[in-house]
């Protein structure tokens, strides 16, 4: 059943990977040629500052779902509801907390940016907060309880839902000449279907006693999941906000430009990983250490090697994307070379660690790892804010690049030594990183000898993009047979199963994953 769920969740996802890469291509453009690159910056720029108070949720997500896998497993239902009755009251004083930030924000945000009239800033803040305030007081506690019973795939499909909706709606209000208002009303009516399915799932689907007294002693490692939630929210929020405090909304929208392909690429990755966190939360829970090391070794390797081939492809076609993404938009300059690989390099680096973050949370060594979230948060805030004001954009990635790297090595590290007490696993790690650089320096000599298109639309673009992921994959797929073959084999073993589960009638599921 873990395996059948794992797939279940993994097509969500790739479905949801799809959705999110369109629709996140097309907003923005839609957005940028009605309003300009200052509005597109501004809009950015709010629900960066109004991201930051997911600071209070103390990595709440994380421990909440490691507190579920256990009574899940094992069927007890007064556990079950207890640590969801915890769950939920800590998420309701989130979104009270969240309406007086949402005030303070209205009022202070326009005088930081003042490109724009004080109203103007103002509305648009409120707009933007109601679609988070209603997450955090239907959605999110429904959403974690869903996600540790291995059912990811129900919120997936929601999201997109959701943003195909919030597409339509922006592109239908804009081409009737909406002011940005009235678009983002739009839009977040939109994004509130889904918490509020989610509510209605939970509430039909899992026998909870929702007067059962909460049992507030699985929030005591809330503190220590703070380190580690503080580290991801810096982690996608400190460029931004450094950017827009430090330089100005335009160069925000040239960031968020080059995110667009940069955060598309993560998704592919976190696909993998995403979809398999509830799987090894069961494993850890049955102590089922074997089949979790030979989960976790496929998963990993998988993710190293899609990483490498997919952020390979994106550092070769980057450049001529920017330039045809923002023809015609002359109010600042959005090619930037030197910034879109160094932030390809860091997000990379990022995504190879995913399958051991995942693992660890899973196992809730949330205070085990705590000093090395703090260490990733400070040394991305310190560099970040020291190298910006000579550097600009890329010296915001450079800031990202050296804690991403910092923390891998880290995850990585921990997962091996601590969490298996094992030494073995490291020559391999240090095996696999010299494979890749092997591939990648592969890939340059790739893109040196090929023949280069006169690269004007996005036709052109995508028939080279395609050719060069199809050499790129081509390479990783010998790579991986070469270096990687037991790898390679399970996955194939598993992916076989699953055919044949499909194409047979009904039977007794597998014990075993």
């Amino acid at each position: 059943m873990r395996t059948k769920k794992a797939a279940f969740n993994f097509a969500a996802a790739i479905i949801e990977l799809v959705v999110v890469t369109v629709t996140s291509f097309i907003v923005p453009h839609y957005m940028i040629h009605a309003y300009g690159s200052d509005v597109n910056g501004l809009i950015s720029s709010i629900k960066q500052f109004l991201s930051y108070i997911a600071l209070v949720e103390s990595g709440i997500g994380a421990i909440g779902r490691a507190s579920l896998y256990k009574p899940l497993a094992n069927g007890d239902h007064a556990m079950l509801s207890g640590n969801v009755r915890a769950i939920d009251g800590f998420y309701k004083k989130i979104s009270y907390l969240f309406l007086g930030y949402m005030a303070i924000l209205a009022v202070l945000f326009p005088l930081i940016v003042k490109d724009f009239d004080w109203a103007f800033s103002a509305t648009l803040v409120l707009i933007l907060a109601m679609s988070t305030f209603i997450k955090y007081y239907f959605g999110i506690t429904n959403q974690t309880l869903i996600q540790a019973d291995q059912k990811k795939y129900i919120p997936s499909l929601l999201h997109s839902f959701t943003l195909i909706l919030n597409a339509l709606i922006t592109m239908l209000l804009v081409d009737a000449g909406c002011g940005v208002h009235v678009v983002k009303i739009g839009s977040a009516l939109a994004y509130a279907i889904r918490p509020f399915a989610l509510f209605l799932y939970a509430r039909r689907h899992y026998k909870l006693d929702r007067k059962a007294e909460p049992r507030k002693e699985i929030l005591k490692q809330r503190w220590d999941g703070l380190a580690q939630h503080i580290a991801f929210f810096i982690h996608k929020n400190t460029d931004i906000a450094v950017l827009t405090v430090l330089t100005n909304v335009k160069e925000v929208s040239v960031y968020s430009v080059y995110n667009l392909a940069v955060a598309g690429c993560a998704k592919v990755v976190n696909t993998f990983s995403s979809s398999l966190e509830p799987a090894f939360g069961n494993m850890i829970a049955k102590g089922e250490k074997e089949t979790l090391k030979s989960r976790v070794s496929m998963c990993s390797t998988l993710t190293v090697q899609v990483s490498v081939a997919l952020f390979s492809t994106a550092a070769i076609v980057i450049s001529p994307f920017v330039t045809i993404y923002t023809k015609g938009v002359t109010d600042v300059e959005y090619l930037r070379p030197a910034f879109g690989i160094i932030m390809l390099i860091a997000e990379a680096i990022y995504c190879i660690r995913l399958p051991y973050q995942s693992t660890v949370y899973a196992a809730g060594h949330f205070k085990q790892t705590r000093n090395g979230a703090i260490a990733e948060a400070v040394l991305n805030i310190v560099i970040s804010v020291i190298l910006v004001f000579n550097f600009g954009l890329i010296g915001v990635a450079v800031g990202t690049l050296v804690s991403m790297t910092f923390r891998t090595i880290q995850y990585i590290w921990y997962y091996h030594i601590k969490l298996l007490g094992e030494k073995d696993g490291i020559g391999f790690e240090i095996k696999r990183t010299i494979v890749a650089l092997a591939e990648i320096a592969i890939y340059i000599g790739v893109a040196k000898l090929a023949p280069q298109m006169e690269l004007n639309n996005y036709f052109t673009w995508f028939l080279y993009s395609s050719v060069v992921g199809i050499v790129c994959v081509l390479i990783m797929l010998l790579f991986s047979y070469v270096f990687f073959k037991k790898q390679l084999i399970g996955v194939i073993r598993i992916i076989m199963h699953l055919i044949k589960k499909r194409t047979k009638k009904p039977q007794a599921p597998p014990s075993e994953a």
